[in-house]
């Protein structure tokens, strides 16, 4: 069953994947070119308990030993938007992003042993989403407010360093991943005529398919500042 579900996740990313493609295409052939923008932005990044959970488990060495995670620290991130007008009030927006979440300790214990610290790894964590969605507008005048919803292609990364003890660890060092999520939010756009002024929160979960057995939830929520051209 789990080899099932990993496979019906692994389609449904090549999937959404051509579809994402396809998508982008046929929205620049009937877009409007008057009402096409180019932005960059960079912000903060708060993430849940489980964005530092490199491995997917509590667990390492299949089930020997325990991990105890501490909390992930606030990140950040700087990206790059296109943002397509549609009609007055709905645009197709597209990006990619990096969120870089900064070094935390993972303790790895032997239950056998009275929980005995056999190793310490320090981790970080990178996340590059790459996005595609719309901006619905609800007011748009001087100030513009709107509604963010989108589909994200994840790709996870991260950087495993520590010191062997008496006890090998099989472990990789730079284990990676790739997911399907999504974004919900909301933004508003100031505009002072040379450039628009952007201020964007939105929550995204990283990994809605694609997740390996046992794999607990990870998102993270941005606040975003940037400029639209």
């Amino acid at each position: 069953m789990n080899i099932q579900k990993s496979n019906l996740g692994e389609i449904m990313k090549k999937n959404l994947k051509s579809f994402l493609i396809l998508l982008l295409f046929g929205l620049f052939i009937y877009s409007r070119a008057d009402a096409t923008g180019f932005g960059f932005y960079l912000g903060l990044s708060t993430p849940n308990d489980q964005i530092n959970n490199v491995y997917n488990s509590s667990k390492l060495d299949n089930g020997v030993y325990d991990m105890f995670r501490q909390g992930t620290k606030l990140g950040y991130h700087i990206g790059a938007k296109l943002r397509v007008g549609m009609s007055d009030n709905l645009y197709f927006v597209g990006g990619i992003a990096y969120h870089k979440f900064p070094q935390t300790t993972i303790d790895v214990k032997d239950p056998t042993r009275n929980d005995t610290v056999i190793a310490t790894l320090q981790t970080s964590q990178n996340v590059i989403p790459i996005t595609a969605g719309v901006n619905f507008f609800l007011i748009k005048q001087f100030i513009g407010l709107y509604a963010v919803g989108e589909l994200s292609y994840n790709y996870v990364s991260s950087s495993v360093d520590y010191n062997q003890g008496s006890i090998p660890l099989s472990i990789s060092k730079s284990p990676t991943d790739s997911r399907i999520g999504f974004g919900l939010g909301a933004g508003a756009d100031f505009d002072i005529k040379l450039i628009t002024l952007n201020l964007e929160i939105k929550y995204n979960y990283i990994n809605l398919i694609g997740q390996k057995p046992g794999e607990e939830s990870k998102a993270f929520v941005s606040v975003s500042l940037g400029a639209i051209f």
